[in-house]
């Protein structure tokens, strides 16, 4: 039995590698700001959680984990370094608790990840085989970041951000997709290339895309889909073939043609391990997906937040949207970093130029100082007939007089803009 202190306990991936650790037997604790949804679950699991950063918080913690956001002059990490304390970052813990799995499966892109985790994980648990989770969102199938399985498989995200994916050692990868993301840490699109070119090297099987062919392949796979029509509802199926060889139908329960190519990936990796293909088509058309991915969270009119921070990822929601409905779209916007938005400016204003309406909110900063020629307010004043908000409640004020039973508002990024599709949600 060990001790573990996370900084920054209340991320995403943090919280799941706590739970982790902590179903194991160890002693956990960590910090944050403030008390989330997360924070509570970890406190009703037994985790001690303090709010705030101070030195007393380290206690006798024989290992300290620190997310991507902590810099050096934080009260807590100067008391680990002090005290000698092992820091850790959150990629090196996950890839240690990787090894003690017989398959690792890697999923990483810059976009997709935690849709095709998804996708692959409820099929994988759907046929049995029990495997353990570490996804970057809350599932809708097992109400969580984490699903504790056997030992066999461990299926993960994998982020490129500062090379965190390095650490792990997959069986099988995933690579979606290779985009100009992180450019704070990778400074050019060709040490991102770099970056995924290692990860590739460092699995035993990769699977990749042919998006233009809708195909994706694996040493001795390649799974195809044909005849794809639109079922509804931003819903597709296709024709699924499997090296030439007709599989059968695929209805996918989740909005949005990309996810055909995500689904091809999860199909492809789940052959690699012998599920039966039935298996996998039942799991895809009952697939429940998970929280801010194309989340509906009102009907009439219909609301929908998503996780989308990213000028491709916005495109792709307001399109495949545009797909299924004649409703005025009205986006609500949040910016993820000044980085980000400085270094894709004119993507941001393409990709939102293809709503109807554009409400910009002051931008989620996360680990970054104060930009004004990337700021919210910088952006909105370059995107002509935008509205600016610099609080959630007044732009939720503002969209409520404007919507209607004939407009649909797209609710998108990856700060607390959730806080906004909660004032809209039934």
């Amino acid at each position: 039995m060990k001790s573990y202190h996370f900084i920054g306990i209340g991320g995403i991936s943090m919280s799941a590698l706590a739970l982790e650790l902590k179903s194991e037997g160890n002693f956990v604790s960590g910090s944050d700001l403030k008390p989330t949804e997360l924070t509570k679950k970890l406190e009703s699991q037994g985790i001690t959680v303090y709010y705030g950063h101070r030195r007393s918080n380290l206690r006798s913690a024989d290992f300290v984990i620190a997310n991507g956001a902590i810099n050096v002059d934080n009260p807590e990490v100067k008391e680990a370094n002090l005290r000698g304390i092992k820091i850790k970052t959150r990629a090196e813990l996950l890839g240690e608790i990787s090894r003690r799995y017989k398959n690792i499966i890697a999923v990483s892109g810059a976009h997709g990840k935690t849709t095709t985790t998804e996708m692959i994980a409820e099929i994988f648990i759907h046929a049995g085989k029990k495997p353990t989770v570490h996804i970057g969102g809350i599932s809708k199938y097992f109400n969580s970041n984490l699903f504790l399985g056997k030992k066999k498989f461990f299926i993960t995200e994998a982020c490129e951000y500062k090379n965190s994916f390095l650490s792990l050692n997959p069986t099988t990868s995933v690579i979606l997709n290779i985009e100009r993301e992180h450019l704070d840490f990778f400074k050019t699109f060709a040490n991102v290339k770099k970056s995924f070119e290692k990860f590739e090297a460092k699995s035993k099987i990769c699977v990749k895309l042919d998006k233009k062919r809708n195909i994706a392949y694996a040493k001795k796979l390649c799974v195809e889909a044909k005849n794809i029509s639109h079922l509804g509802s931003g819903k597709y199926g296709y024709d699924a073939f499997c090296n030439n060889r007709y599989l059968g139908k695929i209805y996918l329960n989740a909005i949005g043609k990309h996810n055909v190519l995500n689904s091809l990936c999860a199909i492809c990796v789940s052959l690699i391990y012998k599920i039966p293909f039935n298996k996998i088509s039942e799991a895809l058309l009952n697939f429940k997906g998970v929280k801010r991915r194309y989340e509906i969270v009102s009907e009439n009119p219909l609301v929908v937040c998503d996780y989308a921070h990213h000028p491709t990822e916005i495109k792709k929601i307001i399109l495949s949207t545009k797909r299924f409905t004649k409703n005025k779209i009205i986006v609500a916007f949040q910016p993820h970093t000044y980085s980000r938005t400085k270094t894709l400016f004119s993507e941001f204003l393409t990709a939102l130029k293809l709503a109807d309406e554009v409400h910009i909110i002051k931008t989620y900063s996360a680990r970054e100082k104060f930009d004004p020629e990337a700021s919210a307010k910088y952006l909105a004043e370059n995107l002509e007939g935008s509205h600016y908000h610099n609080s959630m409640k007044g732009a939720y004020n503002k969209i409520k007089e404007r919507l209607n039973s004939k407009c649909t508002l797209l609710i998108l990024g990856a700060g607390n803009i959730d806080e906004l599709a909660e004032m809209f949600s039934d």
